[in-house]
């Protein structure tokens, strides 16, 4: 029961993230530097604003997987954010 459990979470991260949760929070660690996480996170809004934008969809049209990338970020992004709130002890 407990293995089903976890593996639900992991299909949720997959989904909700587009890759793990602890993937996401390695790949922090390894690419911003102390005290840049916040910087870190509107580079990876910059990257789904980017992913909208009218010179990378025709037509203006966006389709579905482009969509779900961008939402993807915005999640990896909110969960930069949230992290860093909750080591500085910020209300969210």
């Amino acid at each position: 029961m407990y293995q089903d459990g976890i593996k639900d979470i992991k299909e949720w991260e997959l989904q909700t993230y587009g890759c793990s949760k602890a993937s996401l929070m390695r790949m922090v660690k390894e690419q911003a530097f102390p005290g840049t996480e916040l910087m870190f996170a509107a580079g990876i809004l910059s990257d789904a604003q980017e992913i909208l934008s009218a010179e990378f969809n025709e037509d203006g049209w966006v389709s579905p997987d482009q969509a779900n990338q961008a939402r993807q970020f915005l999640n990896r992004a909110k969960a930069i954010m949230f992290m860093m709130m909750e080591s500085r002890k910020e209300p969210a």
